[in-house]
């Protein structure tokens, strides 16, 4: 088993035990100015991880011969590792501290550039339970390690299906397309062959002809909110633009659509037609800024309809996405006077996004940070949630 050391810029109060969360299963032991994370293993829904797992922590706290006097643990209710958490704390002297999903992806790459002092920390993945209830995804954050505040997200979006909408990225499409334009302005669903046919005012060579589910009750499902949880999420946003301009409509494995996108902006000897990048809106709602992702939507669908090629759509769009998180850091510097920007979770394992985001933060008078030594992605939840658990 392999893990990392890392040096943290503060102390631990406690000794900790993090257990992550559930997909890229990992876990942290904290105590004193030292962490150790261990290595990805896979996903904890796999009983054959999820042993190997349990046999790892307990072989690396007797090499570490640290006795956690706190056990961190995801929010989430129903992932192993909470449950887990729950049952460990039954044997030893010991206590349980909930960490929120994204909070702990700031928080470990906070740990990771061995920062101090405030942040304006980005959390950008799939999923994550929030506080409020709802599925995070698109999340920025302010304040010192001690006080991270949640002030701006994306909009959410319902996520018909529940997690059937991660496996098939078409229902995010259809959700966003419902969203904006209605059922007044789409055909009845499967009306021409396919669930995601539109009406002649926002139709688009992309989406005839092309063979989804027919899925009759997907429209009633978000209108009714049956198994449709609502999602701030960047990776669902990344899903849904996948299927929309028909590069993804199904995912074989874990951010497929995303990973798919991407590659289709490096098509070997292509030309770009256009330059540029949609725009997303910000809304000011009580303190918390909400990123409306509708105007990007509605433009990729003029696209469409204009015969935009899918490369040229995608670098808009991922263009769209680095100038986005430059307007919201602005805002939050004019109001919280941060120069420091941190970026965690698995969508900045994004090599345009990675590329091009530091040196137009950079070019603002941003410090900018990404993971270094441990992974982007929720293999370094564990260090977030032990750093936070314990000072």
């Amino acid at each position: 088993m392999k893990y990392t050391e890392i040096t943290l810029p503060f102390g631990i109060k406690s000794s900790v035990l993090a257990l992550g969360a559930q997909s890229k299963a990992s876990f942290c032991f904290a105590k004193g100015r030292f962490a150790y994370l261990s290595d990805a293993q896979g996903d904890q829904g796999d009983l054959r991880n999820f042993k190997k797992f349990e046999k790892d922590v307990k072989k690396l706290q007797r090499k570490l011969k640290i006795d956690p006097k706190i056990i961190a643990c995801d929010l989430h209710p129903e992932y192993i590792a909470t449950k887990y958490a729950f049952e460990k704390v039954k044997s030893q002297k010991s206590k349980v501290k909930m960490i929120q999903h994204h909070e702990a992806h700031v928080a470990s790459c906070i740990a990771d550039n061995n920062i101090k002092g405030k942040v304006i920390g980005i959390a950008f993945d799939g999923t994550g339970f929030g506080s409020d209830g709802n599925i995070w995804g698109g999340e920025f954050f302010a304040g010192a390690i001690k006080r991270l505040k949640r002030i701006a997200h994306l909009k959410y979006i319902p996520m018909p299906g529940g997690e059937a909408s991660i496996r098939e990225p078409w229902r995010m499409a259809f959700s966003y397309l419902y969203s904006i334009y209605g059922k007044n302005r789409l055909v009845s669903p499967g009306g021409l062959g396919t669930s995601l046919d539109i009406a002649s005012s926002v139709a688009s060579p992309a989406m005839t002809g092309r063979k989804w589910p027919r899925n009759d009750i997907l429209g009633q499902m978000i209108d009714k909110k049956i198994n449709s949880p609502l999602t701030s999420s960047m990776g669902r946003l990344f899903d849904g633009v996948s299927s929309l301009i028909g590069v993804c409509d199904f995912a074989g494995y874990e951010g497929e659509a995303a990973v798919r996108l991407e590659k289709t902006m490096l098509v070997s000897g292509f030309k770009f037609q256009v330059s540029g990048k949609y725009k997303f809106k910000y809304i000011d709602e009580k303190g918390m800024i909400i990123i409306d992702w509708g105007p990007v939507i509605r433009n990729i669908v003029k696209d469409l309809k204009k015969g935009v090629k899918k490369p040229d759509i995608s670098l808009k769009f991922h263009n769209a996405i680095c100038h986005m998180i430059k307007d919201v850091c602005n805002i939050l510097r004019k109001k919280y006077r941060i120069k420091k920007v941190c970026m965690s979770g698995g969508v900045f394992q994004n090599n345009y996004l990675k590329n091009s985001i530091r040196p137009l933060l950079e070019k603002e008078g941003f410090e900018v940070f990404l993971h270094k030594n441990v992974p982007a992605h929720d293999g370094s939840i564990p260090l977030g949630q032990a750093v936070l658990a314990g000072v």
